[in-house]
């Protein structure tokens, strides 16, 4: 699944942490977090669920920022069915629920899922970001994107 992923000029890959650790990170990161609290649940919901998928090699994540706007940021993931719908693996990973918050005035939350078929499978393309130009960055650099 990694040769999935674009290399996107400009943009900074962040692979190894997870989308709360990031933010953090980010000198701008403690005041979206405190301005918000709102999503400081949600963003560990999604954490869990995408560490669990991604120790069973069923996910793979990677957060991206742009280099001179850091917190236009965002996370594609890209799941394999096979491993997916591993009934193991479901149940492992199962419960953890995902959710989206468009709440944020300054920031514009975005979002897109699709399967691509290839090679006798299915991968499943979801990706997130905070402003809907690293959306559109996304889309415009993955394997049979047509959303948004």
């Amino acid at each position: 699944m990694v040769e999935l992923m674009p290399d996107l000029a400009g943009y900074s890959i962040i692979e190894g942490t997870n989308v709360q650790e990031y933010i953090a990170a980010l000198a701008e990161g403690a005041a979206l977090l405190s301005g918000n609290p709102e999503m400081v649940p949600l963003i560990a919901k999604v954490d869990g669920t995408i560490s669990c998928y991604q120790d069973a090699g069923a996910v793979n994540l990677r957060i991206y920022s742009r280099q001179d706007f850091p917190l236009s940021a965002g996370a594609i993931a890209i799941a394999d069915r096979n491993r997916l719908t591993d009934p193991a693996v479901l149940l492992r990973c199962a419960g953890a629920g995902m959710g989206l918050s468009a709440d944020e005035p300054k920031l514009d939350p975005c979002g897109h899922s699709y399967t691509l078929a290839q090679d006798g499978n299915e991968f499943y393309f979801v990706y997130v970001g905070t402003t809907a130009e690293i959306c559109q960055t996304f889309c415009a650099n993955l394997k049979g994107c047509s959303g948004r």
